[in-house]
């Protein structure tokens, strides 16, 4: 009885266990194309969109133009220096030219001949490509600062004065194809405002110089100015030269019938001057080869005529006015001569002189006031790329001199026209 019960429950045990829903074991199927763990495809992805970006963003950093030079909230680019450079090397590219041709050299390894800068502070011992370059910022940092206090003041240009700065830009890029003015990074818009700066700078400048004037007294200035040292005697002459020079720079004076000849020139002029009125007249087509005409010279009291020995400059100062000295023969100066007296006491000289140092004065002024200036504002020069500037070479190649020469034919034929 006990057995047919257990054969009847180990039975319904396998019935249950046969309607029981069975978990189905892992499938070896190979997954479809996009199934499976994507974690690693998509941190793949990532790491290389962010390479991208960091590329690209290095790529961009290097195309921006890098800034050079920062007044107060002010930047100027590399880019903004191109044009600037390319005025001072198109200036002196034609001399240059001259230096590497006869000297074998460079001019602007020479030393600096500017100004040093918008005013008159000098610069020396160094070359004319240090030199030029310091002008150049010095120019832009001070055109920044003074049309930026002509704005404070209310100062602007008027529509004259704008259209005559916008003649000038037209005028600085005459000649220049469209990529030379691409790699200058020159457009018309950019010159135009570069330009309209510039003159509103000057306006400022020349007001605050009138103001500045009113301070300097002139008779001050010109005190120590001798009107005795500075008396001239203005000239005429014709010079027969009694030397020779050879390709190597060499002098040698002329043989004996050279200068017989010369002599005979100068002393048949000097006949002529005894009857004829006019000084001017008295050389003959056939001897302008050999003799010289100089209409207006002049030399001063304290100075002299380094051209003559002091015996004949004593002689010549005893002349008066319209009176025409003997022919006469200059060891020093190695010449023929014969000179007329127009004014034996003249003051241009002094006048000049006078003028030349209140000029300076007024100069000194205007300096004085614009280092003060310049220090109440913030001036930051970027050493790292300015330091590499080489001016002399940074435009040459992009406009050359041949370039520049044929900019000069093309202008000269337009104001023939």
């Amino acid at each position: 009885m006990n057995s047919s019960r257990k054969i009847l429950n180990k039975q319904k045990q396998e019935e249950l266990e046969n309607k029981a829903v069975k978990v189905p074991e892992k499938s070896t199927k190979k997954p479809g194309r996009f199934s499976g763990n994507l974690k690693p495809v998509i941190l793949t992805t990532i790491c290389i969109v962010i390479v991208l970006v960091l590329c690209i963003g290095v790529a961009v950093a290097q195309l921006k133009p890098k800034v050079v030079v920062t007044v107060d909230k002010t930047k100027l680019t590399m880019n903004d220096m191109m044009f600037p450079i390319y005025e001072v090397e198109k200036e002196y590219a034609p001399l240059n030219a001259q230096y590497e041709q006869f000297l074998g050299s460079s001019f602007w390894e020479q030393d600096y001949q500017g100004d040093g800068s918008s005013t008159s502070t000098a610069l020396t011992g160094v070359s004319n490509s240090v030199g030029f370059k310091q002008q150049i910022m010095n120019s832009e940092v001070s055109y920044i600062i003074l049309s930026g206090k002509a704005k404070d003041e209310k100062m602007s240009l008027t529509d004259e004065e704008k259209a005559d700065a916008h003649k000038k830009a037209d005028k600085a890029i005459k000649g220049l194809s469209g990529m030379q003015k691409l790699r200058l990074d020159i457009t018309k818009s950019k010159l135009y405002e570069r330009f309209e700066t510039r003159a509103l700078a000057k306006k400022y400048k020349d007001s605050k110089q009138e103001e500045l004037n009113k301070d300097i007294k002139e008779d001050d200035v010109t005190k120590d100015i001798s009107k005795t040292d500075y008396r001239q005697y203005d000239i005429q002459y014709y010079a027969a030269k009694t030397t020779e020079e050879d390709d190597d720079g060499n002098t040698t004076k002329l043989g004996a019938d050279k200068l017989s000849q010369l002599k005979a020139v100068i002393e048949k002029i000097g006949e002529k001057a005894k009857t004829e009125s006019d000084f001017t007249k008295l050389l003959d087509d056939a001897d302008k080869e050999d003799v010289e005409f100089k209409e207006d010279a002049s030399f001063t009291e304290s100075a002299g005529w380094s051209y003559l020995s002091d015996a004949n400059l004593k002689k010549l100062k005893k002349l008066k006015n319209g009176e025409v000295s003997e022919p006469f023969y200059d060891e020093d100066a190695g010449y023929y001569l014969v000179v007329k007296m127009i004014n034996n006491n003249s003051d241009e000289a002094y006048k000049t002189a006078c003028d030349n140092a209140i000029k300076q004065a007024q100069q000194e002024a205007f300096d004085t006031w614009y280092q003060k200036e310049q220090e109440s504002h913030k001036i930051k020069i970027n050493t790292d790329i300015w330091t590499d500037v080489n001016v002399g070479y940074v435009t040459t190649e992009i406009v050359t001199l041949d370039d520049i020469n044929d900019m000069e034919d093309s202008s000269d034929e337009s104001s023939e026209n």
